[in-house]
């Protein structure tokens, strides 16, 4: 409990050019945001993208989805850049030592792209929509999707989740209108079509995509092929 205090006053106190950053959402105590906030740090390591908590930049907006997240930022010199990420991690047999492997796979868009991609973030005045937890009949499970969306100033960050907007009641407007905006977010940046292409060049037997395990169907010849493969990773990483 100490501890994860310590982590909270940490968080709270990032100082930029000598101001404090206000943080919204992360350290909700109405939710799970804290824990999601931490999680996500784990994979932006990972995949070696700006912590946005700490960052200075005048504008950037993340989203993420299953295994893609899209970056739009403002350049020093006032341009604006948007890149999109997906990744998958290998998943070996019960019996093998896993090789903790992560496939990343970048794509940056040209200028139009992104103009288009920042104007429906504008648009849409995404960043007033609250946090879940924060809004009204919004329920949450164990399994499904979770969408997270940051957005940071030199002054500001916000980290917000949503749980799953298709199990919400058809009700909820806000769910629906999160839902939609996801769909047309990565549409605009043709997500769907750079996901199955990237998913074509997974050269893993199995991989983690969501918390669900994809296989290949293979040959026992294929199969053999893939653990050798494995085997002399390890030994070439150690």
């Amino acid at each position: 409990m100490k501890t994860l205090l310590t982590i909270i006053i940490l968080f709270v106190s990032v100082a930029v050019f000598g101001q404090t950053k206000t943080l919204s959402s992360v350290t909700n105590p109405n939710g799970d945001t804290l824990l999601w906030f931490k999680y996500q740090n784990v994979v932006i390591n990972d995949l070696a993208l700006f912590r946005l908590d700490t960052t200075t930049s005048t504008f950037h907006f993340r989203v993420w989805k299953t295994n893609q997240v899209l970056d739009v930022w403002q350049n020093s010199d006032s341009s604006y850049a948007a890149q999109l990420t997906s990744w998958v991690t290998e998943r070996t047999p019960p019996k093998e030592t896993q090789t903790d492997r992560t496939l990343i796979d970048r794509k940056t868009f040209s200028k139009d792209t992104v103009k288009n991609i920042l104007n429906f973030i504008t648009t849409s005045e995404i960043n007033k929509l609250p946090t879940d937890n924060l809004i009204s009949g919004w329920k949450h499970g164990f399994d499904g999707v979770t969408y997270i969306i940051e957005f940071a100033t030199p002054t500001t960050y916000s980290f917000k989740t949503y749980w799953t907007p298709k199990a919400q009641d058809t009700s909820l407007q806000e769910a629906k209108f999160l839902e939609a905006f996801v769909d047309n977010i990565f549409e605009i940046a043709n997500g769907k079509a750079t996901w199955n292409n990237f998913e074509k060049s997974i050269p893993y037997e199995c991989y983690n995509v969501g918390g669900t395990i994809r296989c290949k169907i293979l040959t026992k010849k294929q199969k053999r092929q893939y653990a050798r493969e494995r085997k002399n990773y390890r030994q070439q990483k150690y």
